[in-house]
């Protein structure tokens, strides 16, 4: 609880300092930035942090740490007396939303906290991985961090995210088995509070009440990270045992089926809250020709990984917040409005550059969005010509991508990913019920708001071709680009008839997907034009660039180191989960949109009142039954994963190691000794297979072994080049037949320390090293662990 306590009141105090300068950066904000401050400033301070330790002028300690936010704050102070009057005014008529936005940030903090103290072990899935990475990060001196699973190597992944996780517990001096969890606790507090600010900031700018702004903020944060998706239905469905064979058959979920049927609220089958991440898939003749990941934020926080798109989720919608600022800026599209707010532009290159480093995936999107939205304020600061708006947004998109990457260089220099291109996708599709169960609450809600919004635009006229013609472009150029590929090709290799099929399986999902990025770029493109409301066009935005990752994930798949049928596992994964931020946000304004017009339909003629009205109920009916199958779900899961039905083995804790100290005391120890009071230094371990606890010792400690995870590093690196012959050195030193061989590859390695437990006499069937007495030395002893440090003897 103390942990706890201190770890949120240090978010408090960096969020405080923060406020003057997000309150000077984010001016063209109704809410002027405050609900963006906690992530701005980590991302300020670590990013400072990384800066300097890569030039080795500071190292990563908490003494650095704090004297960042010491100068970040001596800047608010100031700020706050050249502003004084303003921002007290501000403040005045703007207390509730800094209240509200507090209060969904303790909120989400607390219940996330008592919901992982439930299952607090960090034990399975790729926890030990995240764990690695965030003590890598937290035990390095400078940077770029050396692989505490590939020792003598840097990281070759984006682990920013673990930086910011990991400085957060140097600056509270928490323990990373603890900070681990109370990151995880960490990320929807975040990522709410700036949920809460783009919903209030978006209903403000379209003219709504605060009242309205207040509530449907508050609502953002529940669907877009805590609602389930709608396999909870499902779930609830096939509880009651309702459903034959044959409707099971077509729902096609591996593990759905009548005959699992029990008599509780809840499923109780073992992890039945996994089944809603593996929905999308082709099955044919029992084998499994497509197998992808459909994650959403709730699922994340439930399961508990650290992972790069988790970590994301807060700083791309900072990412977001900080493109509507520039978008909605009163300055005249140009290089020249960028020099004049060089702070607003500059925050948009930081927050975009760092996802590129926390989460890559995450990048391209942010680009997208960015670009698009500067095309969107260039046809309202130049309605009368596209091609003077299109030049003024891409010098100034070129700008800020160049900071950008400029920002972080050094990353680029350093990292070799498994991609390798994009291939057209054949052969397998989507089911429309599949994406309906992933993502159908807010398909539903984004289309009844862009049916709105069709409704109320007019035909395209002369001056609108142009902006008809790129929409269509933007549509349906995909498609083009996939028949000019694939469909051929499937025609020269297979003929036709199979082509066709293909096709047809490509249009099903894709097609309609196309129509609505059209029809959502060009009302937000006409709408912009007009000038007036500048909320609906960048909402129209987002949507069209939601479904426009559904639409590509149907025809093209990022090639890496899966494939068969993990082909495209990884593209819709990352797809789908940007999709559901995006889209998750549309929905939130949609409620504000469609909510507000509800008075208008009341009126005119008898029959079409009440036409309309039972229309208002029909929608808000299946919205209910929606949000009902969503959050079925979540109640469900959250309650088990939070000790609702028995708590962990090592009772109600954060501590992510806690399970070690009843099961394997001296290992436990052996951790805490080596993290906490043993001088730096590398080690080894034994090697085994990934998802496993081997590699354990130096995921716990962050000091480096000689090698981990085998299969991890080969994504990581492309290639198992790097570490050829380094599972036969590490067996070499245990096997004790030649010690001057094994004192060579310990000096090879720059090892430290040898550590020896229960997985080292499994795997290599020693129970001690005796025969190493000339130059290992017993450093740490308990129980059956033991721990060498090793020591030279110049005879060997």
């Amino acid at each position: 609880m103390a942990d706890a306590i201190v770890w949120f009141l240090t978010i408090e105090v960096l969020g405080a300092a923060a406020l003057p300068w997000v309150y000077h950066i984010f001016r063209f904000l109704p809410d002027r930035g405050i609900t963006l401050a906690k992530p701005a400033i980590l991302l300020s301070v670590c990013y400072l942090l990384w800066v300097l330790g890569l030039v080795r002028l500071l190292p990563n300690t908490p003494l650095t740490l704090w004297a960042i936010v010491l100068c970040i704050g001596a800047g608010s102070v100031w700020l706050v007396s050249q502003k004084w009057d303003e921002l007290r005014g501000f403040l005045r008529q703007n207390w509730h939303v800094l209240l509200v936005s507090e209060i969904v940030f303790l909120l989400m903090f607390v219940v996330w906290a008592l919901v992982v103290s439930g299952s607090p072990g960090i034990t399975h899935t790729e926890k030990p991985m995240n764990l690695m990475l965030l003590n890598a990060a937290h035990q390095t001196r400078f940077f770029p961090a050396e692989d505490a699973w590939l020792s003598g190597h840097s990281i070759s992944y984006y682990y920013f995210g673990h930086i910011i996780m990991a400085s957060l517990s140097k600056m509270s001096g928490v323990a990373t088995s603890v900070g681990y969890n109370l990151a995880v606790a960490t990320l929807p507090a975040l990522a709410g509070a700036v949920c809460f600010g783009l919903a209030y900031n978006l209903v403000r700018l379209s003219g709504g009440g605060v009242r309205w702004a207040v509530g449907v903020g508050a609502a953002a944060p529940l669907l877009v990270l805590l609602a389930g998706n709608l396999v909870g239905g499902l779930e609830f469905v096939r509880l009651r045992g309702w459903g034959g064979e044959g409707f099971w058959d077509w729902v096609s979920i591996n593990g759905l089926n009548a005959a699992s049927a029990g008599a509780g609220a809840f499923p109780e089958d073992f992890w039945w809250w996994f089944r809603s991440t593996r929905v999308i898939g082709t099955v044919q003749d029992g084998a499994v020709l497509d197998y992808t990941i459909t994650e959403f934020p709730a699922f994340s926080f439930l399961l508990g990984d650290l992972h790069a798109h988790v970590l994301a989720i807060p700083f791309l919608l900072l990412g977001v917040g900080a493109i509507l600022n520039l978008y909605n800026s009163p300055e005249r599209l140009g290089l020249s409005s960028v020099l004049r707010h060089p702070f607003a532009a500059a925050a948009v290159a930081l927050s975009g550059g760092a996802l590129a480093f926390i989460n890559f995936w995450d990048f391209p999107t942010f680009l997208a969005l960015l670009a698009a939205a500067l095309i969107l304020k260039g046809c309202r600061d130049y309605p009368g010509s596209l091609p003077q708006a299109s030049s003024a947004a891409a010098a100034v998109f070129l700008a800020i991508f160049v900071l950008a990457v400029a920002l972080f260089a050094p990353v680029y220099g350093t990292f070799s990913g498994q991609t390798s291109g994009a291939l057209p996708l054949r052969d397998v599709a989507t089911s429309p019920f599949h994406l309906f169960l992933v993502l159908g609450m807010f398909l539903l809600l984004s289309l009844a708001l862009l049916a709105k919004l069709v409704a109320r635009a007019r035909a395209p006229g002369p001056d609108d071709t142009s902006l008809a013609v790129v929409a269509l472009l933007l549509g349906f150029v995909p498609l083009g680009v996939w028949t000019a590929t694939a469909f051929l090709l499937t025609i020269v290799t297979d003929g036709a008839g199979p082509a066709l099929a293909d096709l047809g399986r490509r249009l099903t999902l894709a097609a309609p997907a196309g129509i609505v990025v059209s029809a959502a770029a060009y009302c937000a493109a006409h709408l912009a034009r007009r000038g007036g409301d500048t909320a609906i066009p960048f909402v129209l935005l987002m949507m069209a660039l939601g479904f426009f990752l559904i639409m590509t994930s149907e025809l093209f798949h990022i090639v890496d180191s899966f494939g068969g049928a993990w082909r495209r596992m990884n593209t819709v994964f990352k797809t789908y989960y940007q999709a559901w931020l995006l889209l998750g946000i549309t929905s939130s304004y949609a409620l504000y949109s469609l909510g507000s017009a509800l008075p208008r339909f009341r009126g005119g003629a008898p029959a079409i009142a009440g036409l309309r009205l039972a229309g208002t109920y029909a929608g808000a009916t299946v919205v209910v039954l929606l949000l009902g199958a969503s959050f079925y779900y979540t109640l469900g899961a959250t309650l088990e994963r939070g000790g609702a039905y028995g708590p962990a083995p090592e009772g109600r804790t954060l501590d992510g190691i806690a399970f070690l100290e009843s099961q394997e005391p001296g290992e436990y120890e052996a951790i805490r000794w080596l993290r906490d009071e043993a001088e730096p230094g590398r080690i080894v371990e034994a090697v085994g297979d990934d998802y496993s606890r081997f590699g354990f010792i130096s995921a716990s400690t962050g000091l480096p072994t000689v090698l981990g995870w085998k299969g991890h590093e080969v994504q990581w690196r492309g290639s198992s080049d790097p570490f050829a012959g380094r599972e036969e050195d590490i067996n070499a030193i245990y096997s004790g037949q030649d010690p001057g061989k094994a004192l060579r590859l310990l000096n090879h390695y720059g090892v430290r320390y040898v550590y020896l437990g229960s997985r080292e006499r499994e795997r290599y069937g020693v129970s001690a090293l005796p025969e190493y007495d000339g130059f290992l030395k017993t450093a740490f002893q308990q129980d059956d662990v033991v721990v060498y440090e090793v020591w030279d003897d110049p005879g060997l």
